[in-house]
């Protein structure tokens, strides 16, 4: 099998991508690979599609993300992303590559490029990153570290949880590391979990509001319209927080947040305690992890309302 490795020596000008709606493990494995690469000087194109949330400004991926094209590129890098119709708008960009990589810790993976790196049962595709950087022997800089702690930190829900058990002795190693070399988590503890903008709090306020219960109080969902949006100045991506509020009410198994982003594009956050967030979503063409998934529904705001909670229904009354 071909070492990743061997691909990136070969390529001068590499194109990263990751998920639309982006989170922690997403800009924070894009940044730390651009970082990395910048370093063995290579040149780097950004590609996560927009909106990128305020919450990940201070690494830099908004500064980048498709502020500069070629008509190709050596090699694309896809991180953290289980498909390509997960690169939004930048889809076609990554088929402008000669070579392509996904690295990746989605189960669901669809084996889209040249060379697949993919590990389910590991925290994060930034922890992933850590273990495929030190067997090439590559220096983390400060500046990598703390991209690298910004992923395993929200893809574990700030060290509360991991997938599949992810969250092990290898990680809590690895941050020892990071830590080590200079990560900066005091910023990404403050900008992630210690910081609530204002937009943000009051998007959570209106959320809050519209919350349901359905099935004896075991599905939660909480929609959240553009005008919602508008009244608030919050973008599609502040909604996250909502997740793990509303998921936490007792008697919840279900979560899901569904954000509108036009009239007939709503982007859905799926959360499950013992049920399947990612068949929820693979239904709607999304995918993710099986307690936690993403996915867009291309239908009207009450129409996309009533599917998912019918398949959110279909998927509680399981019994496999």
């Amino acid at each position: 099998m071909a070492n990743w490795f061997d691909f990136v020596k070969e390529a001068e000008t590499i194109a990263l991508f990751s998920h639309i709606n982006s989170d922690g493990d997403a800009n924070g494995s894009v940044m730390a690979m651009k970082y990395m690469l910048e370093n063995l000087n290579k040149k780097v194109y950004v590609f996560i599609p927009l909106p990128i949330s305020e919450s990940f400004h201070f690494i830099g991926s908004n500064n980048y993300s498709g502020k500069e094209r070629l008509d190709s590129y050596d090699l694309a890098i896809a991180l953290d992303a289980p498909n390509t119709k997960r690169f939004g708008d930048f889809e076609d960009e990554f088929f402008k590559a000669k070579k392509s990589i996904s690295i990746d810790h989605h189960m669901d993976n669809e084996h889209y490029a040249d060379l697949t790196i993919l590990e389910p049962e590991i925290s994060s595709t930034c922890e992933l990153l850590c273990k495929l950087f030190k067997a090439e022997s590559l220096e983390i800089t400060p500046q990598i570290a703390t991209c690298l702690y910004l992923g395993i930190a929200t893809d574990t829900g700030g060290f509360m949880y991991g997938f599949h058990g992810a969250l092990t002795t290898e990680t809590w190693t690895r941050l020892a590391e990071l830590a080590t070399i200079g990560a900066d988590m005091e910023s990404v503890n403050y900008n992630i979990f210690g910081r609530l903008r204002k937009p943000v709090f009051e998007i959570l306020r209106k959320g809050l509001n519209k919350v349901e219960l359905f099935e004896n109080g075991k599905i939660a969902m909480c929609c959240v319209s553009k005008k919602m949006l508008e009244e608030t100045g919050a973008e599609t991506n502040d909604t996250h927080k909502l997740t793990n509020i509303v998921g936490s009410i007792d008697g919840v198994d279900i979560t899901v947040i569904m954000t509108q982003n036009g009239y007939r594009e709503q982007f859905v956050s799926v959360r499950s305690k013992t049920h399947s967030a990612q068949r929820i979503c693979k239904h709607f063409g999304g995918g993710g992890h099986l307690k936690a998934a993403g996915c867009r529904v291309f239908e009207p705001f009450l129409k996309a309302k009533d599917l998912l909670l019918e398949e959110c229904i279909r998927e509680l009354n399981r019994n496999d």
